[in-house]
């Protein structure tokens, strides 16, 4: 029986990133033809670091630029996009707002309408579940975990960003009956991801250098979701195959209901499973995870706190209720304490290349 994938042609946008990587690889040894955009040729593409044999064709492009999205659109016959590119380091976001902005939504417009004009046949938002923003109140009536229909509280410039565009797809997907589905998914992590600044990458790395690991003021206990990168992967894959069941469903025409039924929340939290989110692996505290690595690396070194910048807002507790996209038949198989390991011995190999590309954060 022929792959799904087989011979789809399929746009990845920010596609050296470390999502866009892992899924092109994913993609291709299914046997999709994948092109992706860049904005400029790095000189250690992230896909030779994840020993990807596999090379996609490379639009280097400026994404905010919507005659160039059509142009690529119709060059390569794309039927298949998977929007990911954007500014993604939360921290960065609060230094830079403008480009934030500019670069979270424009190519995002860009994309939707050129896939309405063209008749593209299944559209994919990466988004996060930090454009639910904050939600942990006691007393609130849309409490965690977040659901697809909870508010986007988003106040910081990267999650208003992202809700944003969550915002701009769930109307292109309304209005003009576009097959857009917005995925929203918890704190990403495993091999290819290189944003120093990220808890596990950051972490691995000191421990393995001999240094403390860090905590930003006040987070030692906050808690977050993680997803191991191959789920995630395919977790975009099973809801893109599965667009047009989605869209064969009545699609609500007023109230409540309307908010989130073009969204999924991915995660491996769900509350059908009967356990409280503490109770929960993949659910963890700052402090549960630099132990986790540092058991994984044989480190006992006691992390060093250290302040965060004022203007950087810091969403408290999140965690995803993922029950329906297990309900439409995807569930994630990698457990915390294995996707750890896979993570540490991916830094472990390129250790001396990212000690130095991340000194700043690694070394100091």
């Amino acid at each position: 029986m022929t792959d799904f994938w087989f011979g789809k042609r399929v746009l990845i946008t920010g596609g050296d990133g470390f999502v866009a990587s892992n899924l092109t690889e994913a993609l291709m040894r299914r046997g999709a033809v994948v092109t992706i955009t860049v904005r400029h040729q790095r000189p250690a593409p992230t896909s030779v670091l994840l020993n990807s044999e596999l090379r996609p064709d490379v639009e280097v492009t400026e994404m905010r630029d919507y005659s160039e999205v059509q142009r690529i659109i119709n060059r390569h016959q794309i039927d298949t996009i998977f929007h990911l590119a954007a500014s993604a380091i939360v921290s960065d976001s609060a230094r830079s707002p403008m480009s934030t902005y500019q670069n979270n939504i424009e190519p995002t417009l860009n994309l939707l309408e050129a896939a309405r004009i063209n008749g593209v046949e299944r559209v994919l938002l990466a988004s996060t579940d930090k454009s639910y923003g904050d939600h942990a109140d006691v007393d609130d009536t849309e409490p965690l975990p977040y659901l697809e229909t909870h508010a986007l509280r988003g106040m910081d410039v990267y999650s208003s960003s992202k809700a944003c565009a969550d915002m701009m797809a769930q109307s292109y997907s309304f209005q003009y009956k576009l097959p857009a589905l917005i995925v929203r998914s918890c704190n990403i992590y495993g091999p290819g991801d290189l944003n120093f600044t990220r808890l596990i990458p950051r972490t691995s790395l000191r421990m393995m250098a001999g240094k403390a690991p860090v905590i930003n003021l006040g987070n030692a206990d906050v808690l977050r979701e993680y997803i191991y990168i191959d789920d995630l992967c395919d977790a975009y894959m099973f809801l893109a195959e599965n667009m047009e069941r989605h869209y064969a469903q009545e699609m609500p025409t007023r109230g409540r209901a309307t908010y989130g039924w073009s969204s999924y929340n991915v995660g491996a939290f769900t509350s059908g499973l009967g356990l409280e989110p503490r109770e929960f692996s993949n659910i963890r505290s700052v402090t549960q995870v630099i132990d986790t690595i540092g058991k994984v690396v044989g480190s006992d070194l006691e992390p060093v706190t250290i302040p965060k910048p004022d203007n950087f807002i810091e969403i408290p507790d999140q965690f995803l209720d993922s029950k329906k996209l297990h309900d439409f038949g995807y569930t994630p198989k990698i457990d915390f304490e294995e996707g750890v390991e896979r993570s540490v011995e991916w830094y472990r190999n390129h250790s001396a290349l990212f000690n130095k590309l991340g000194a700043k954060y690694v070394l100091s």
